[in-house]
């Protein structure tokens, strides 16, 4: 195919004017993926709609092009490493034999292979099977190594030459004063928030229905804790949504002096609440979990309704913003008994705030980077976007340091397809561990916590909830003994402020799952974050993403209202204060090809009243709440 002439591209691209470095670039990637001037204008549409939201106003500048061409590249990448290698025809038995695997001669697969005539078995090398490669620090490495490439690999040569680095694409409380913190400054107290830990401030609910689950859950989730996966029975997942809507059901009555809710398969005349959970039709038996107008139905629990389901009619709410899973106080009539007719959605109770009776502590202000990973571009193992961000680390010497994973993504093409000669443990100590140790050793006062992920190769533990890593662990990664781990997620007091961690992109599938009509929250990406708060879940979806341990849903609830919530999400990042809880996805440090973005977070200390004798309720303590004295930045890499 010939490549497209200048006024081929502009005429495609329309009232997007097309600068002359841009055209060269459309002209560029055109020949380069044999492209033509419509195509190309369909995978900018896509590009636009994927990373910007659809936003019409994005200019196709060369800088985004390149975006588009690394995705391209990308996408290249991955159907050459799912293409199966032909055998030629011309191979003869042997030299087939000769390629196949070789096995020690006490081993099944040594006794079948010396079964087979012609075959040709060399000496058999002691190997462990988690290995790809053996490692050698040496320049002998294998050459499909692509940690050790001899020059930088295309993308990282575009990554190198960005031009939008340390660009804020996204500020919360931009014009509040900086927060400037003493260098010598000592380290900020974090306190765990689990009520098995003793935190403060954590919810005291409880119900005749819970004790096989605090049986299960006597101990916060760590490193003696035991994480029994792959045992749980279908009763279990069943207990767990059950315990889950009563507990709900008995905070609703406490909240709005209901002496009994009704269950809503029943017929009634007149306006009645009910407490349930949304579902759509066969939502737990992996069929259709979508959600409709006609079907939507709501389950109730064992003791308000047998557990039976019962369709919804929402044409008479107002608003709404419901997906599959969501427990909800649905206000109503069901003339009938075959459906229950929504008059209003009233809103859940809210969990206590951290510290809202413990004047004695006060709150400490502190700044915060958080960065989620990947850390390394998709077509080598360099990590250069995590050393650029320790390299910001170093210059803006923040308090606390909050890294997420994946460290080492089980995702990452190189290592799919086997071309690594390090193990996930020894890429991370030859990679990673270096540049947390220059860390520590040149911000001693800095607090640096990890938290592993559910796709991270280097954590034993392959679903969600997930114990911090061991401390045997990090020993082996060669992580320096300050720097520590954290649970997946987690709730913990930074200096006195509540933050919640969730490292399980939930955002997506309740993008995808949602239905909504003039919601409170009208910022859709914000909307979903406060869905896991109102929740006080982690992860609320019917069906979840991932594998899930619903014996461990004690570790997926939240047991304080948080004052910052952190989510990292594919969707695009955003901080957003709502309700007096700051919102934050911070992005992912590598996006691909290119590189990404990661969050700043500045909380300053309470600020006098300026009216001490005044009569009000908050004299001579605070002016401000947690969320306005919090500003957020998300900053690309």
């Amino acid at each position: 195919m010939s490549t497209p002439t200048q006024a081929q591209l502009q005429s495609e691209f329309g009232s997007a004017a097309l600068a002359p470095d841009a055209l060269s670039e459309c002209q560029s990637i055109c020949a380069t993926f044999d492209l033509a001037a419509s195509e190309l204008f369909i995978r900018w549409q896509t590009f636009v709609i994927n990373q910007h939201g659809g936003d019409v106003s994005v200019k196709p500048t060369r800088e985004r092009l390149l975006e588009v061409r690394a995705i391209l590249q990308q996408e290249n990448v991955r159907r050459a490493s799912q293409r199966p290698s032909a055998q030629p025809r011309s191979a003869t038995k042997l030299s087939r034999n000769k390629d196949r695997a070789h096995y020690d001669k006490n081993s099944v697969g040594g006794l079948l292979q010396g079964m087979v005539a012609g075959s040709q078995r060399e000496p058999a090398t002691p190997q462990s099977t988690r290995r790809v490669g053996l490692l050698r620090n040496t320049a002998a490495a294998s050459p499909l190594s692509p940690s050790v490439f001899a020059e930088p690999s295309p993308s990282a040569v575009r990554y190198s030459s960005r031009t939008n680095t340390g660009r804020t694409e996204v500020s919360l409380h931009a014009t509040l004063p900086p927060l400037e913190l003493p260098h010598d400054r000592p380290a900020p107290t974090i306190a765990d928030l689990c009520p098995a830990a003793g935190g403060a401030g954590a919810d005291s609910e409880s119900s005749g229905e819970e004790e096989e689950e605090k049986a299960g859950s006597a101990a916060a989730p760590g490193p003696t804790r035991r994480m029994r996966y792959m045992f749980e029975r279908l009763g279990s997942r069943a207990d767990t949504v059950n315990r889950r809507i009563e507990r709900m059901a008995a905070d609703v009555k406490a909240e709005y002096a209901i002496d009994a809710l009704a269950n809503p398969t029943y017929p009634h005349q007149d306006t009645v609440t009910a407490v349930g959970r949304i579902v759509g039709i066969d939502v737990d038996g992996g069929g259709a979990a979508a959600i409709g107008g006609d079907t939507l139905f709501l389950e109730t629990s064992r003791r308000l309704g047998g557990g039976r389901r019962v369709a919804l009619d929402v044409h008479g709410a107002a608003s709404f913003s419901l997906f599959p899973g969501q427990v909800v106080v649905a206000e109503g009539k069901n003339l009938k008994g075959t459906e229950f007719a929504v008059s209003r959605f009233r809103a859940l109770p809210r969990l206590r705030k951290h510290g809202a009776d413990d004047r004695a502590n006060p709150v400490a202000p502190f700044d915060a980077v958080v960065a989620a990973g990947p850390y390394t571009l998709d077509d080598n193992l360099d990590f250069e976007p995590l050393r650029d961000l320790v390299e910001h680390v170093l210059a803006a010497r923040p308090s606390l340091v909050l890294l997420l994973g994946p460290f080492i993504s089980e995702t990452h093409p190189l290592l799919r397809a086997g071309r690594s000669d390090l193990t996930p443990e020894e890429l991370f100590g030859v990679r990673i561990s270096p540049l947390l140790k220059r860390l520590q050793d040149t911000l001693p006062h800095t607090a640096v916590r990890l938290v592993p992920a559910v796709d991270d190769l280097c954590s034993p533990f392959a679903a969600f909830p997930q114990p911090p890593l061991a401390r045997e662990l990090l020993a082996r990664l060669e992580v320096p003994r300050a720097v520590e781990s954290l649970a997946n997620p987690v709730q913990v007091a930074v200096n006195g402020i509540a933050v919640a961690v969730a490292n399980s992109d939930a955002l997506a599938p309740l993008a995808r799952a949602e239905v909504s009509r003039l919601p409170a929250l009208s910022d859709r990406l914000p909307r979903l974050a406060w869905h896991l708060i109102e929740q006080r879940h982690f992860c609320p979806l019917a069906t979840p993403p991932g594998a899930i341990l619903a014996t461990h849903d004690a570790q997926l609830r939240m047991h304080t209202m948080p004052d910052i919530f952190i989510t990292p999400s594919y969707l695009r990042p955003f901080a957003h204060a709502h309700d007096g809880v700051v919102l934050v996805n911070p992005g992912h440090v590598s996006k691909g090809l290119s590189g990404g973005t990661f969050a700043r977070i500045a909380v300053r200390a309470p600020t006098p009243d300026p009216a001490p004798d005044s009569t009000t309720a908050l004299a001579g303590h605070t002016s401000l709440l947690p969320a306005e004295r919090t500003s957020v930045e998300i900053v690309r890499i």
